[in-house]
């Protein structure tokens, strides 16, 4: 019988509860070229400098976040912690296809390049002829995936990301297929025409808004900590590549001020009541 995409997941667990007979060689073979390319890039001095181009990757998130990549010229080095999270992010992936296929689902184009008004991306794959964006995340990431939520809070962009890569092909549907690294649930969630983004007409915006000289509203606004006065960065923003640019003004024209707590820095954009911690001096 024909297997399709609605039956994805319960076929995965079922092939690993089962087992079979071998592997197929071809599905394998595929494996392990993906594998060697993730390798290839993972132990490579790629460094990162998005400066003068837009990705489909990247249509989903906010204005100035993405004003500060176009226009920045300064070449950033990953740093190694966060280079091994992508290579784990990515071997979960390939091995998610792997499984697909080997559940006996159709998966092809995988990382095929697409483009849409002049912006290219790269879609993960199709599993039995519909797009699909696979994601590895966290317990906390993980639930804004299985209880539908992205619409409300996307800081990542995974929306427009994964809108783009359908409308770029010219279908009406597409799914994520998000994998929860803590508890290895899994989630197929839909997006269809009612809750994608319109990539064409995004695109459009943000090619003017990139190369506008005045910089966009912040993406998130800073918030209380404590009862003290003191001011903090959004969870959202302390993760941000840009986060000193952006908030250069803090503290009076100080910039952005770091102490360091149990876990981990915490950046202050107003403090009116000095922390009982170490500061860490930039």
């Amino acid at each position: 019988m024909k297997k399709n995409i609605y039956t994805l997941i319960p076929d995965i667990y079922k092939l690993l509860e089962d087992g079979k007979e071998g592997v197929n060689e071809k599905n394998l073979i595929e494996f392990f070229k993906a594998l060697r390319e993730d390798i290839e890039s993972f132990l490579s001095s790629d460094n990162r400098n998005n400066g003068g181009r837009l990705r489909m990757s990247s249509i989903g998130k906010h204005d100035r976040k993405l004003w500060y990549e176009f226009n920045n010229k300064e070449t950033k080095k990953l740093g190694g912690q966060l280079k091994l999270k992508f290579f784990f992010g990515n071997l979960v992936e390939s091995f998610l296809l792997f499984l697909a296929q080997e559940a006996g689902h159709k998966v092809m184009d995988r990382q095929k390049e697409v483009v849409l008004e002049g912006i290219k991306g790269h879609i993960d794959a199709k599993i039995d002829d519909i797009v699909v964006d696979v994601k590895s995340a966290s317990d906390f990431g993980f639930k804004k995936f299985k209880d539908n939520l992205l619409h409300i809070d996307d800081p990542f962009g995974y929306v427009g990301q994964l809108s783009s890569y359908i409308q770029a092909e010219g279908d009406d549907t597409g799914y994520f297929l998000a994998y929860n690294k803590n508890t290895a649930e899994m989630v197929l969630v839909e997006l269809d025409e009612l809750t994608m983004i319109d990539a064409k007409t995004r695109i459009a915006d943000l090619k003017e808004i990139v190369k506008d000289k005045s910089l966009p509203d912040r993406c998130y606004a800073d918030r209380d900590e404590g009862k003290q006065g003191n001011k903090i960065l959004d969870k959202n923003c302390t993760y941000c590549d840009f986060k000193h640019e952006c908030w250069a003004s803090a503290n009076d024209g100080q910039g952005l001020r770091v102490f360091s707590y149990a876990g981990g820095p915490v950046y202050f954009t107003h403090v009116e009541k000095e922390p009982r911690v170490e500061e860490i001096l930039m």
